[in-house]
């Protein structure tokens, strides 16, 4: 369930990382996960008044705007739903935008690629043009990526990528252009153990990118932290969970749980 705190102000034209809009894009992303006939009105809450639903086979996500703001929000799965995608591939990489991207994710964006670029043209404001706004967890944090590579592309100015538990999507080439393309407005969240965010495998080409943005396990977000703190309190966050039911990085891996800790963030600012 969503819950807003209503003295946040998304900045809209901000140029660097603002716990504002990640607030506002976890919101983003969680409403994703609702039913179709729900999303609407939840995202009217939030102030977004033109909305477009996103759906062609697996493929779901919305795209919403104000006079402000363009929101391109995608659908993630369960983790099962991701592993089949990601064994069914078998990691195999095609060239997408940039680089070598994974067929899977960039198959599953195509299916809606045509809508959501003819959304965002009829939802923007020519004599005041919104900035524009990329987000999604786990599947559809991978897609928010390919997305916005590919908005990018058409020529499209691209204000902020925020993506939770997103898996690896493309090599080397592919995530490193990506990083120089939106440097300062692309932001990866990843919760402690969340297992999501270590697939696809590095050994097979695949690579991480954007500014990571590391919760840790008593959930305060870390900007800086080394790869061994960041072993340690893995390490931490599965003794703690040790006889507690179900995977500690499945648990991790939940939407529900990111919101909590950016709007814990957000609540201790003040």
């Amino acid at each position: 369930m969503t819950t807003t705190l209503s003295n946040v102000l998304f900045e809209a034209h901000a140029t660097a990382y603002s716990l504002n809009n990640a607030y506002w894009l976890a919101q983003a992303a969680q409403i994703a996960y609702q039913d179709k006939s729900t999303i609407q009105p939840a995202v009217a809450k939030l102030g977004l008044n033109k909305f477009e639903f996103l759906s062609r086979r697996d493929t779901e996500g919305y795209v919403a705007a104000n006079e402000d703001v363009i929101m391109v929000a995608f659908r993630g799965t369960e983790p099962t739903h991701l592993r089949d995608l990601l064994s069914d591939a078998k990691f195999h990489k095609v060239q997408g935008p940039f680089g070598q991207v994974h067929r899977g994710f960039l198959h599953a964006y195509e299916l809606v690629k045509d809508d959501l670029v003819n959304t965002i043209g009829r939802f923007r404001d020519v004599s005041r043009p919104q900035s524009l706004w990329c987000t999604g967890h786990s599947l559809g944090g991978a897609l928010a990526v390919v997305a916005a590579a590919h908005l990018l592309m058409q020529g499209h100015t691209v204000n902020g990528l925020y993506t939770f538990g997103q898996p690896r999507v493309g090599d080397e080439a592919f995530m490193t252009e990506c990083a120089r393309r939106l440097a300062g407005q692309y932001f990866r969240f990843v919760n402690n153990n969340d297992t999501v965010t270590r697939v696809a495998p590095r050994a097979l080409g695949y690579a991480h990118s954007g500014e990571v943005r590391y919760i840790d396990v008593d959930g305060q977000i870390q900007t800086d932290i080394s790869f061994w703190e960041r072993f340690l309190d893995r390490v931490k966050g599965r003794m703690e969970d040790f006889l507690s039911p179900g995977s500690d990085g499945l648990k991790d891996h939940g939407m529900q749980h990111y919101v909590e800790h950016i709007a814990q963030a957000v609540k201790s600012r003040e």
